[in-house]
Protein backbone atom coordinates (compact mmCIF):
# COMPACT_ATOMS: atom_id res chain seq x y z
CA UNK A 1 0.00 0.00 0.00
CA UNK A 2 2.71 2.51 0.96
CA UNK A 3 4.17 1.78 -2.60
CA UNK A 4 1.55 2.49 -4.58
CA UNK A 5 1.57 5.84 -3.03
CA UNK A 6 5.49 5.91 -3.48
CA UNK A 7 4.77 5.25 -6.86
CA UNK A 8 1.90 7.71 -7.55
CA UNK A 9 3.98 10.74 -5.83
CA UNK A 10 6.97 9.72 -8.00
CA UNK A 11 4.51 9.36 -11.38
CA UNK A 12 3.36 13.11 -10.24
CA UNK A 13 7.06 14.53 -9.77
CA UNK A 14 8.19 13.18 -12.91
CA UNK A 15 5.48 14.40 -14.32
CA UNK A 16 5.75 18.11 -13.08
CA UNK A 17 9.31 17.84 -14.06
CA UNK A 18 8.69 17.34 -17.70
CA UNK A 19 6.52 19.88 -17.86
CA UNK A 20 9.12 22.20 -16.43
CA UNK A 21 11.92 20.53 -18.63
CA UNK A 22 9.61 21.56 -21.66
CA UNK A 23 9.14 25.10 -20.77
CA UNK A 24 13.03 25.89 -20.27
CA UNK A 25 13.55 24.25 -23.41
CA UNK A 26 11.17 26.61 -24.98
CA UNK A 27 12.07 29.37 -22.99
CA UNK A 28 15.92 28.44 -24.12
CA UNK A 29 15.03 28.48 -27.86
CA UNK A 30 13.05 32.12 -27.22
CA UNK A 31 16.16 33.33 -26.05
CA UNK A 32 18.37 31.95 -29.05
CA UNK A 33 16.57 33.19 -31.37
CA UNK A 34 16.21 36.90 -30.05
CA UNK A 35 20.06 36.71 -29.12
CA UNK A 36 20.42 35.71 -32.97
CA UNK A 37 18.51 38.20 -34.08
CA UNK A 38 20.30 41.06 -32.54
CA UNK A 39 23.08 39.24 -33.74
CA UNK A 40 21.92 40.17 -36.96
CA UNK A 41 21.24 43.48 -35.95
CA UNK A 42 24.62 44.24 -35.05
CA UNK A 43 25.79 42.61 -38.44
CA UNK A 44 23.81 45.39 -40.29
CA UNK A 45 25.09 47.95 -38.25
CA UNK A 46 28.76 47.18 -38.91
CA UNK A 47 29.82 45.49 -35.73
CA UNK A 48 32.96 43.70 -36.40
CA UNK A 49 34.08 42.56 -32.87
CA UNK A 50 33.76 39.08 -31.44
CA UNK A 51 31.05 37.80 -29.77
CA UNK A 52 30.72 35.14 -27.30
CA UNK A 53 28.85 32.47 -28.34
CA UNK A 54 27.63 33.90 -31.72
CA UNK A 55 27.02 31.05 -34.44
CA UNK A 56 27.75 31.43 -37.41
CA UNK A 57 25.31 32.47 -40.25
CA UNK A 58 24.56 29.57 -42.67
CA UNK A 59 21.76 30.25 -45.51
CA UNK A 60 20.23 26.96 -45.39
CA UNK A 61 20.75 23.27 -44.29
CA UNK A 62 21.01 20.96 -47.68
CA UNK A 63 19.97 18.21 -46.58
CA UNK A 64 18.81 17.00 -50.05
CA UNK A 65 20.02 17.98 -53.73
CA UNK A 66 17.66 18.33 -56.92
CA UNK A 67 15.11 15.46 -56.96
CA UNK A 68 16.60 13.68 -53.93
CA UNK A 69 14.02 14.59 -51.76
CA UNK A 70 11.14 14.04 -53.74
CA UNK A 71 12.22 10.46 -54.51
CA UNK A 72 13.01 10.07 -50.92
CA UNK A 73 9.35 10.95 -49.88
CA UNK A 74 7.91 8.97 -52.87
CA UNK A 75 10.09 5.82 -51.24
CA UNK A 76 8.67 6.11 -47.97
CA UNK A 77 5.24 7.09 -48.78
CA UNK A 78 5.55 3.54 -51.02
CA UNK A 79 7.40 1.81 -47.52
CA UNK A 80 4.31 3.30 -45.21
CA UNK A 81 1.38 0.81 -45.00
CA UNK A 82 -0.58 4.57 -44.13
CA UNK A 83 -0.70 7.94 -45.41
CA UNK A 84 1.67 9.97 -43.54
CA UNK A 85 1.51 13.55 -42.70
CA UNK A 86 4.22 16.28 -43.71
CA UNK A 87 5.20 16.33 -39.81
CA UNK A 88 6.25 12.57 -39.42
CA UNK A 89 7.72 12.68 -43.27
CA UNK A 90 10.12 16.15 -42.10
CA UNK A 91 10.82 13.58 -38.58
CA UNK A 92 11.91 10.46 -41.08
CA UNK A 93 14.50 12.88 -43.09
CA UNK A 94 15.63 14.25 -39.80
CA UNK A 95 15.98 11.09 -38.40
CA UNK A 96 17.59 9.98 -41.83
CA UNK A 97 19.96 12.48 -41.76
CA UNK A 98 21.24 11.95 -38.13
CA UNK A 99 19.68 15.84 -37.44
CA UNK A 100 17.99 16.39 -33.87
CA UNK A 101 14.56 15.25 -34.40
CA UNK A 102 13.18 17.62 -30.91
CA UNK A 103 15.00 20.52 -32.19
CA UNK A 104 11.87 22.14 -33.60
CA UNK A 105 13.16 25.07 -35.66
CA UNK A 106 14.46 22.18 -37.52
CA UNK A 107 11.57 20.17 -37.66
CA UNK A 108 9.56 23.26 -38.57
CA UNK A 109 12.12 24.06 -41.83
CA UNK A 110 12.21 20.56 -42.76
CA UNK A 111 8.51 20.39 -42.47
CA UNK A 112 8.26 23.21 -44.54
CA UNK A 113 10.67 22.23 -46.95
CA UNK A 114 8.41 18.42 -47.24
CA UNK A 115 5.01 19.72 -47.58
CA UNK A 116 5.95 22.18 -50.50
CA UNK A 117 7.60 19.18 -52.33
CA UNK A 118 4.45 17.04 -51.40
CA UNK A 119 2.47 19.90 -53.02
CA UNK A 120 4.35 19.86 -55.95
CA UNK A 121 4.51 15.98 -55.86
CA UNK A 122 0.29 16.07 -56.35
CA UNK A 123 0.37 18.65 -58.71
CA UNK A 124 2.58 16.35 -61.16
CA UNK A 125 -0.15 13.56 -60.04
CA UNK A 126 2.90 11.56 -58.19
CA UNK A 127 0.91 11.28 -55.03
CA UNK A 128 -2.21 12.48 -53.53
CA UNK A 129 -3.31 13.98 -50.38
CA UNK A 130 -6.33 14.02 -47.91
CA UNK A 131 -7.94 15.88 -45.57
CA UNK A 132 -8.18 13.89 -41.75
CA UNK A 133 -8.38 15.07 -38.25
CA UNK A 134 -4.97 14.28 -37.92
CA UNK A 135 -4.51 16.76 -40.89
CA UNK A 136 -3.56 16.82 -44.49
CA UNK A 137 -2.21 12.96 -45.34
CA UNK A 138 -0.53 11.65 -48.31
CA UNK A 139 0.01 8.56 -50.02
CA UNK A 140 1.18 7.30 -53.57
CA UNK A 141 -1.49 7.71 -56.43
CA UNK A 142 -2.80 4.81 -57.14
CA UNK A 143 -2.66 4.39 -60.69
CA UNK A 144 -5.83 3.40 -62.54
CA UNK A 145 -3.82 3.47 -66.36
CA UNK A 146 -4.71 -0.37 -67.58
Amino acid sequence: MRDEALIAGLLAKREELNRENAELRERMAILANDIEAIDRVLDTCGFKGELEGKTPRAARIVLFYRNELRDYLLAELRKSPEPLTARQLACLVCQTEGKDSSDRRLITDVTRRVGSALRKMRASRMIEGERTQAGQVWQPRVSTDT
